[in-house]
């Protein structure tokens, strides 16, 4: 984590990757998660801090190469080595903080400059560690992670967390509780990504956008389509999705969800108001 040299990270890397190949189904708990925080640290995103003094600078082409190894270790993780969850208390606990770091270092990479594809690739994983585990507690971290990168500066990753997000609520919808519907509704969709959207359409974030689109350029040659060549229209679109998506949800799950938060109002002592219907208003 705390080298400033390229090559003894990209040593180091191999290095693990070695070992997880020959015993990484023994890591677990706090070595795990140790192990996953150095990933994230080197995936050259700016997502995760782990409260040291060290200020280098990983986001540069020079870290390209470690950050591709980098998450070439997280994959072999989540696909070889991820356990499930115990029913042990003590042991879901470690779990549970073992899969919070994995979720919050695929967030590292999501938002990482380097490559586009391991930007889509790990929005991807988050999908399959919601499926793996549907627990409500892993369940409400995978959707705060989509939202935050449903707000990236980039449409082609904040795009893909917009529709994984949706295509995550639309499949897993049926184990949510009704608070959890609330919270995602209330304040993941409505309030935590269409929010910012309109706000950036309008054009409130309208300098910052165009100021990562310059930086971006110098890295990526696209070409766009004048229907998508500001960052208004792109955001625009980006809306849109969120809009259809929105659709697919309540098209599946309004009349349960109307019904469940009628029921919720009329057992309240507190004589509260249907949120199905207050949420639109």
């Amino acid at each position: 984590q705390s080298t400033t040299q390229t090559e003894t990270a990209n040593t180091g890397l191999n290095a693990l990757r070695v070992v997880l190949e020959g015993a990484g189904h023994s890591l677990a708990g706090e070595n795990l998660v140790i192990v996953v925080e150095t990933l994230s640290v080197l995936s050259g995103g700016d997502y995760f801090h782990n409260g040291s003094d060290n200020n280098i600078d990983r986001s540069t082409k020079a870290w390209a190469n470690a950050s591709a190894i980098a998450f070439q270790n997280l994959k072999l993780i989540v696909d070889d080595f991820l356990e499930p969850q115990s029913a042990d208390d003590e042991l879901r606990l470690k779990s549970f903080s073992a899969r919070e770091a994995i979720l919050d270092c695929c967030v590292s990479f999501g938002k990482s400059q380097h490559d586009i594809n391991t930007s889509l690739t790990s929005i991807g994983m988050l999908w399959s560690l919601a499926d793996q585990d549907s627990t409500p507690g892993t369940l409400d971290l995978v959707l705060s992670k989509l939202t935050c990168l449903a707000l990236d500066n980039r449409a082609e990753v904040r795009n893909c967390s917009v529709n994984t997000l949706f295509s995550c609520v639309v499949g897993l919808g049926d184990q949510f509780s009704n608070d959890q519907w609330e919270k995602c509704l209330n304040k993941t969709i409505l309030f935590g990504i269409m929010k910012h959207m309109s706000s950036a359409i309008n054009g409130t974030n309208g300098d910052s956008l165009k100021q990562n689109e310059s930086n971006e350029s110098q890295r990526y040659k696209v070409s766009v389509h004048h229907s998508r060549d500001s960052a208004s229209k792109q955001w625009s679109t980006t809306l849109v999705l969120a809009l259809r998506g929105l659709e697919r949800v309540l098209r599946l799950f309004f009349c349960r969800l109307l019904r469940k938060s009628i029921e919720v109002s009329r057992h309240s002592n507190q004589h509260r108001e249907v949120w199905l219907m207050t949420t639109w208003k």
